[in-house]
């Protein structure tokens, strides 16, 4: 048996939850600027208090932007490392149940083994074809979802690069 389907759901979700703790903790650092530029307000007038004020929320608008994409990007990730250990586990179920039925899978096909099967039976060879194909569609199945997600997660991420690369350019 050899492995078709590709990928580490763990490192996939510790990635994911990084991003999402990095977000959560801008979004913390964020609130006590905003708390500390609050109590100032009132005893600070004038120009420029005008002028940082609004350099400060400019800032605060982007690292509010930069938080919300890092956040649904690590979503996006955490979701595809489901998906993705999902996929790996009805690949080995697939693989299992063919070696089973003396099936056996190279490179996501399945095929029957090399050797001796037994008497020449008709009804035994039409019934091997039929578990062949089972395993087939087992395994067809868990690689077209994941590379649903796969291309799902590249437009999520492609999405969110441009949403970042925004947020930089505003934030200089």
């Amino acid at each position: 048996m050899t492995g078709y389907l590709e990928g580490d759901p763990a490192s996939c979700s510790l990635v994911g939850g990084s991003m999402r703790r990095l977000a959560s903790q801008l979004r913390a650092g964020l609130a006590d600027v905003q708390a500390a530029a609050h109590a100032v307000e009132p005893e600070w007038s004038g120009r420029v208090a005008r002028t940082v004020g609004t350099q400060r929320r400019q800032v605060e608008e982007g690292v509010a932007a930069v938080a919300d994409a890092l956040d649904r990007a690590g979503a996006a990730l955490q979701d595809y490392a489901t998906q993705l250990a999902d996929g790996l586990q009805a690949q080995r179920a697939a693989e299992s149940g063919a070696a089973v039925a003396g099936l056996e899978v190279i490179d996501g096909q399945v095929s029957i083994a090399w050797g001796v099967s037994g008497v020449a039976d008709e009804a035994a060879a039409q019934a091997r074809e039929v578990r062949r194909d089972h395993y087939q569609d087992a395994l067809d199945r868990a690689v077209v979802t994941l590379d649903r997600q796969r291309r799902r997660l590249v437009r999520t991420v492609a999405s969110l690069t441009d949403e970042l690369a925004s947020a930089a350019s505003r934030l200089r």
